[in-house]
């Protein structure tokens, strides 16, 4: 399951306040944070001084779903994002048949709340959030490699025990795609992606799904620690973990299965 674009834009449009998103930059984050929910979506997000970034958004013009106005300020032209029937409509009917595969009614209301009080947030008390959240500031350089090495020391445990999972049904299967799939990545973030944190200034060129990943597994650690010592599984939620992880990116993200040299990284 991925949300297209529109798809996406119209999920953010519609719980927003008076169903508007007043800047690029704030359509940015409110995107960004449905990977906080596990949500797929065709979008893909660099790092910049803002955090969260695409500049994909910029070119978006009005279409069908949502206009794109412009307006002014301080002499600076700036856009706003606002929900036509006709997204409202898309919301309706293919949005939440997709969300609801994946999040419970709770957990919908919970994003919907959550994208509303953010909506009427300026841009950038938004990124201070999400800067905090993921430790993307050269000063937290120090608790981002503890949360790495610690997230590391844990998969490291799991994976040693694979095989101790037996594969008596697809549940115990796709917990093992999740347990190997996430270990080689935050291998792949320790060794390779995350391997210039000594340095005193950002990497504009870092993909923003480094730091989702490293956030998200981390959350999700207890779950699979617990289930890796259970008979019966919980192959809903296992599914929606490792759908969002292998479907969130595409072949321009190195660690990607779509990447034709994945393989390449996981040996190395």
């Amino acid at each position: 399951m991925i949300l297209t674009k529109e798809e996406a834009i119209c999920l953010v449009l519609e719980p927003s306040d008076k169903n508007t998103i007043s800047s690029t930059t704030k359509l940015n984050k409110l995107l960004a944070r449905l990977n906080l929910f596990f949500i797929p979506i065709d979008f893909s997000f660099n790092l910049n001084k803002y955090g969260s970034f695409d500049a994909e958004l910029s070119s978006l013009k009005s279409n069908d779903y949502y206009s794109v106005d412009s307006y002014e300020i301080r002499g600076k032209e700036c856009h706003k994002y606002i929900l036509k029937p006709k997204g409202k409509e898309l919301f309706e009917t293919n949005v939440k048949k997709k969300i609801f595969k994946i999040l419970t009614k709770e957990e919908f209301d919970k994003l919907r709340k959550t994208i509303n009080y953010l909506s009427t947030l300026g841009a950038n008390q938004i990124s201070g959030e999400e800067h905090r959240k993921f430790l993307v500031d050269v000063d937290d350089r120090f608790k981002l490699e503890q949360k790495l090495n610690e997230i590391f020391v844990e998969l490291n445990e799991l994976y040693k025990k694979i095989d101790e999972i037996k594969e008596n049904c697809l549940e115990d299967v796709k917990l093992k795609a999740l347990i190997e799939y996430s270990y080689h990545l935050i291998k792949f973030l320790r060794e390779k992606r995350f391997n210039r944190l000594d340095e005193k200034s950002y990497d504009f060129d870092a993909y923003m799904f480094d730091y989702y990943f490293l956030h998200n597994i981390g959350e999700i650690m207890p779950f699979i620690k617990g289930q890796a010592a259970k008979v019966k599984k919980d192959g809903i939620i296992i599914n929606k973990y490792y759908q969002y992880i292998i479907n969130s990116v595409g072949e321009d993200y190195p660690f990607s299965l779509k990447n034709k040299n994945l393989k390449d990284l996981v040996v190395a």
